[in-house]
């Protein structure tokens, strides 16, 4: 057989290790490939060659692959330079001529001297097309050819084989899933930034010996999309996918993001308020004894020290005979015992809550991580269409914002209990007005008409360019003031189709990176999910650090809505606002209704906003249930060119309820992580979880309208 690869000449370099050669392997039965002796001209030249930046043999393998015919599995190798290369941990990761790294999980010797190395390919963070954070160590995974319907793909189940002559050196790998931290100050650093490099390395002499750091993997699915980068994904490792003792539980993350991250400090295996008490029940422990020390643990007795406040009558007099009366308290400290419920597991370590919190506290903060009302802050609202996918998939909308006066107080009509705020978002962002915004999920349509096709001027010709670029570097500021778990995006396609918009989109997942949030991003068409306007839209999907990302919702099974069928319920006209029945006067050939619209839906109505008789355009009420609006929603009061341009910019309802739909799914598994955690930190019980969940009923807030 010919041998896969053919050397050509390529550049090394020499390895900083001092290896062993005589180390024997640990398996005894698979041979040890030696390569450093005399290459004859017949013999593939390792180190020589070298693979264009992401080119491999093969892709998306998993570690039960077999090998390519010809090849047999083997336990070592060692290479011309005398870099020797295991399946061990510490030699098994490798830097190869292109500056890719790889970790080797399987190594594949042909008959005739060939050796193929089958891994899990690396790239440096700043080689990664500008979507995450320059660092010098900082290395992301790459998947390559993965199904689109793998929600999580595994690290092992999309390898790579490289030619051992690609390889340059050894190097170190750490896989975390711990934050890269910044710096929450310009003067110092708050907490360690788990970098796992040498300060005090040069960074040159750091890029090239240093060790690196992996917190990412970067999903590149099949098809031309994939390949196009219309769909794809960042995703932050989970704490199973870490390096043993690299990482924290996933439900730490989210804690840490939460509840701490505001002030300064670091993420943590334990929550605050509890620590580590390394005592353990005794195996030999037996009857009344074992059962008296569980009922203890059950309930334990603390005693609680009350101030007991009583007045004190003083008579004084002062300098002129006159007489007064004070009253003052004197407090004294009286103790009472009552009976509260232990905080520690039956086994294994236990935990015990810090003096600085009550038990109490813990208790209920932890009961309303896991029960959490599903809180919804739409930014940038418009004329609701997200707001009300989100609210039918079961969100309680709380927050609204629009710059709009006209989209506003059609959302105080369409949802009377969520605070309305009549706010540009730049003054939002920056207003310190003592309110918490804190919320569940949110969503985020930024303004799109500059990054459109039908804009075809150059950007800052237009009125409110600039404005829409400067909107979309507002990502940061938004995750810190909201703190949402899962935060949704909409934005046309173009944004990722168009290379004039290339240099926003980089930026913009770059934002969601540098914040800690997975990104998940794929063009949808709303016509599969109920709407009968055909409308295709750039939809990305961002969950906070250590939260599940959920997947995209799959296509609506049976046949797409008509238009016949929506103007079906529009019902009569006289049940209709007088300023819903606006239309224009039209003369065109009929057409017929029983398919979805042709057309998208514009600001101004466009080509789609034409009666099937072909003599009118659609009412406002039409045009609304035809991008997805439930029939008894209400509209503000304004003319007919306002409310088309609030119906043409909203998000499609359908689309956005089925989004939400798969969004409350990985809300349910965030929480489940959750409990796992409370429970296993000490902080609650399994009955507490239990219970919490079972008697989570409707949710509902009230807030007042501003």
């Amino acid at each position: 057989m010919a041998p896969l690869f053919k050397s050509t000449n390529g550049r090394s370099r020499s390895t900083t290790f001092d290896i062993d050669l005589c180390e024997s392997s640990d398996d005894e039965d698979e041979p040890e490939i030696d390569l450093t002796g005399e290459d004859s001209d017949e013999e593939v030249q390792p180190d020589a060659g070298i693979l264009p930046r992401g080119k491999a043999a093969n892709m998306g393998l998993s570690v039960a692959s077999p090998p390519p015919p010809g090849y047999h599995f083997v336990r070592s190798v060692v290479t011309s330079m005398g870099t020797k290369i295991t399946l061990d941990p510490g030699q098994r990761d490798v830097e190869l001529t292109d500056e890719d790294f790889v970790r080797v999980k399987r190594i594949m010797s042909h008959r005739n001297g060939e050796v193929l190395l089958r891994g899990t390919l690396f790239r440096r963070a700043y080689l990664m097309d500008r979507m995450l954070r320059k660092a010098p160590n900082e290395v992301c995974a790459i998947l390559m050819d993965v199904d689109p319907s793998l929600e999580n793909p595994a690290l092992g189940d999309h390898l790579v084989d490289m030619p051992l002559q690609c390889v340059c050196i050894r190097r170190t790998i750490i896989l975390t899933n711990m934050p890269f931290a910044g710096y929450y100050s310009h003067s110092a650093r708050k907490w360690s930034d788990h970098s796992f490099r040498d300060d005090c390395m040069p960074v040159d002499i750091a890029k090239d010996d240093g060790v690196l750091c992996c917190r990412w993997k970067r999903i590149q699915y099949k098809g031309a999309a994939g390949e196009r980068g219309h769909c794809g994904a960042l995703l932050k490792l989970r704490q199973r996918e870490t390096d043993l003792e690299k990482g924290i539980p996933d439900a730490a993350l989210v804690y840490w993001w939460r509840k701490v991250e505001v002030t300064g400090k670091g993420p943590s295996a334990l929550p605050n308020g509890v620590s580590v008490d390394l005592t353990f029940d005794s195996d030999e422990e037996h009857g009344e004894g074992r059962r008296a020390k569980r009922r203890s643990q059950a309930h334990s007795v603390r005693t609680v020290e009350k101030t007991i406040v009583e007045d004190v009558e003083t008579v004084s007099t002062d300098a002129f005979g006159n007489k007064a009366v004070h009253h003052t308290k004197r407090s004294e400290v009286a103790s009472e015992t009552e009976f509260i419920r232990g905080l520690t597991p039956r086994s294994g370590p236990k935990r015990k809550l810090a003096a600085s919190k009550s038990d109490g506290q813990t208790i209920a903060e932890f009961e309303a991580l896991i029960s959490e009302p599903r809180t919804h802050f739409d930014l940038l609202a418009g004329g609701g269409g997200a707001t009300t996918g989100a609210e039918e998939a079961g969100s309680v909308i709380t927050f609204l914002l629009d710059k709009s006066l006209d989209a506003c107080k059609t959302l105080r009509l369409a949802f009377p209990r969520a605070r309305i705020l009549h706010k540009v978002l730049g003054d939002f962002l920056h207003a310190r007005d003592g309110r918490s915004y804190q919320v569940i999920t949110a969503h985020i349509s930024y303004p799109c008409k500059t990054y459109s096709p039908a804009h075809t001027a150059e950007v800052g010709t237009c009125q409110h360019d600039y404005e829409n670029e400067d909107s979309a570097c507002s990502v940061n500021d938004i995750f810190k003031k909201t703190r949402p778990k899962i935060v949704t995006f909409e934005q046309t396609d173009a944004m990722v189709g168009y290379k004039k918009n290339y240099h926003v989109w980089r930026r913009l997942v770059r934002d969601i990176t540098s914040a800690e949030y997975s990104v998940r991003w794929r063009i949808m068409d709303a016509t599969e999910h109920g709407n009968a306007s055909k409308r295709n839209r750039l939809i990305i999907l961002t969950a906070c650090p250590g939260h599940p990302l959920p997947d995209f919702p799959p296509p609506r099974p049976g046949p797409k809505t008509t238009i016949r069928q929506i103007l079906a319920r529009v019902g009569p006209l006289r049940d209709m606002e007088e300023h819903t029945r606006s239309h224009t006067i039209k003369d065109e050939p009929p057409y017929d209704d029983n398919t979805t619209l042709r057309y998208t839906i514009t600001c101004g109505g466009g080509a789609g906003d034409l009666h099937p008789g072909g003599k009118r355009s659609f009412l406002i009420q039409e045009l609304a249930m035809l991008a997805g609006f439930p029939r008894l929603r209400r509209f503000a009061r304004a003319s007919m060119t306002a409310l088309r341009e609030i119906i043409g910019n909203a998000v499609p309802v359908g689309l956005a309820r089925d989004l939400y739909r798969m969004v409350h799914r990985g809300l349910d598994q965030g929480e489940k992580e959750m409990g796992r955690w409370s429970v296993e930190v000490g902080a609650l019980s399994e009955e507490d979880v239990r219970r919490v969940r079972e008697r989570r009923g409707p949710e509902t807030i009230g807030l007042s309208v501003d």
